[in-house]
Order: C-alpha cells, then sequence, then structure tokens
C-alpha cells in the first residue's frame, strides 16, 4: 500500500480580527498542488490576498479582503 499527502487547506481570516468568515471559504486546490506555497498561489489566481494584520500574516477571500479595515 502506498500513502499520498492529501495536500494543505488554506481558509479565509475572516474580515477582521473578531469575525469569522461569514462564508467559511478555503481555497480550491488544483489537482497538483500540495504544499501550502503552491496552494496559496492557487487562491491568488482566484482573487485571494495575504496581508500583515497583528503582525502576523492572514489570508483573505475575495469577500473578506473587500472589507472594510478595522480601526485601531
Amino acid at each position: 500500500m502506498t500513502a499520498h499527502s492529501l495536500g494543505v487547506e488554506i481558509a479565509c481570516d475572516g474580515p477582521d480580527l473578531i469575525s469569522d468568515c461569514p462564508a467559511s471559504a478555503a481555497v480550491h486546490a488544483r489537482f497538483g498542488s500540495l504544499t501550502a506555497v503552491q496552494v496559496r498561489a492557487d487562491g491568488r489566481t482566484d482573487g485571494w490576498t495575504r496581508r500583515r494584520r497583528d503582525s502576523r500574516l492572514v489570508d483573505l477571500c475575495p469577500a473578506c479582503k473587500t472589507a472594510p479595515k478595522e480601526s485601531r
């Protein structure tokens, strides 16, 4: 028997610090994408972005990336 990696899922971190993504969005990985870098590249093709929020990187789906930024 041979085991194969199922890859990685990248989920949306939501429009702000306290809210979850209303769509529970996740990047739809392509057939050959097995690493987080490859899946994030697939997401960029679909309009996802990666931003810095409170000194960490977050992944945002197309709907959440256009949500208003939280005020500090």
